[in-house]
């Protein structure tokens, strides 16, 4: 007779590595889809201030366009890459 109870777990219940791995390749793709995407969009926000004379006016929103160009460039780099 077997003193092992059907009722305890000797370790807790973790979630599959293929749903891990899912669930990281869901969150890769989709950062990497918006980065693409908002690389392509921030040069028109960036021509507009340009165009419009309001760069001189409007320093820091430049500054910070062009940074976040640079991390979108960067994080949607791999998008739908084979």
């Amino acid at each position: 007779m077997s003193s092992a109870s059907p009722f305890r777990r000797s370790a807790p219940d973790l979630p599959s590595a293929t749903g891990v791995q899912r669930l990281r390749t869901l969150a890769v793709g989709s950062a990497q889809f918006a980065g693409f995407w908002s690389a392509v969009a921030l040069p028109f926000a960036i021509l507009a201030l340009v165009v419009s004379g309001s760069v001189a006016q409007q320093a820091p929103l430049f500054v910070g366009l062009l940074l976040a160009n640079v991390v979108a460039l960067r994080v949607g780099h791999g998008h739908e890459q084979d």
